[in-house]
Formats: structure tokens, C-alpha cells, sequence
């Protein structure tokens, strides 16, 4: 018989036990002991991430470097921020999305993205990326 375990994250579990590695890497993986830190690196990562440059899951990713140069309209930014909602979504069903706004700097040649969210119900959390379009 199937014994159904409650859905526990492990931070609830034990407070010694690593959940994660965090980014940037080093020379040394450093470890995440909370849900809100793992949850915060995979975010990053996922952010970061181009879509097909995982071999077993090419869906995986933000694709943002190849939105970058597409032509800078309203729309264009608009429809990411919707696509990266949903994705966020779907990939992260604990992360609750506050506010996402990517705004181009064009005189610096900078798309800034912009997320607010919240993990498990918990105080809000901050991802600033700034993402330089200059080759």
C-alpha cells in the first residue's frame, strides 16, 4: 500500500540540511540552506538560461539574450514580461510574481529586468538583472 507523504519542503525539515547551490559558481559550490535562497538561484538561473542550451530539458529558460535585439517597442518587452509570468508560473508553482517590468536604458545600451515575488507566502523578494546589449 502507497503511503502519501505531506508536502514538507526541507527547510521545514531539518535547518543543517542544503536544499541547493547558489550562483555565481566557484571554484567551490557554495549551498543554500533555505527555500527562499534556492528558490532565488534557480530563479537567476532560469533567468539566464537560453532556452534549448539544457540538452534534457530544452524548454527550460527566459531566452532573454535572444529578445535583446529585437526592435525596442513597447510591445516587444510587453509580451516578454507576459511570457516570463507564465513560464515563472508553470516552472516555480511556490514563487507568487508581484511585479515583473523589463525597461530598456537605451542610452546605455541596458534592458533592466525587475522581479518581485514572494516564496511560500513569505516576505517579498528582489531579482534585479541588468543585461548589457553592447557587443
Amino acid at each position: 500500500m502507497a503511503y502519501r507523504i505531506p508536502n514538507k519542503t526541507v527547510e521545514d525539515q531539518s535547518a543543517r540540511t542544503a536544499v541547493g547551490i547558489s550562483i555565481p559558481f566557484s571554484t567551490l559550490f557554495t549551498q543554500t540552506y533555505t527555500t527562499r535562497e534556492a528558490t532565488r538561484t534557480n530563479l537567476l538561473n532560469y533567468l539566464l538560461t537560453n532556452k534549448k542550451e539544457r540538452p534534457l530539458n530544452p524548454s527550460f529558460g527566459s531566452d532573454l539574450s535572444s529578445k535583446l535585439f529585437e526592435p525596442l517597442t513597447e510591445e516587444t518587452y510587453r509580451g516578454l514580461e507576459i511570457q516570463l509570468q507564465e513560464e515563472i508560473a508553470s516552472y516555480f508553482p511556490l514563487v507568487d510574481v508581484k511585479s515583473l517590468t523589463i525597461t530598456p536604458e537605451i542610452d546605455n545600451q541596458i534592458v533592466r529586468v525587475n522581479l518581485v515575488y514572494s516564496v511560500l507566502n513569505n516576505e517579498n523578494d528582489e531579482i534585479d538583472i541588468n543585461i548589457n546589449t553592447e557587443q
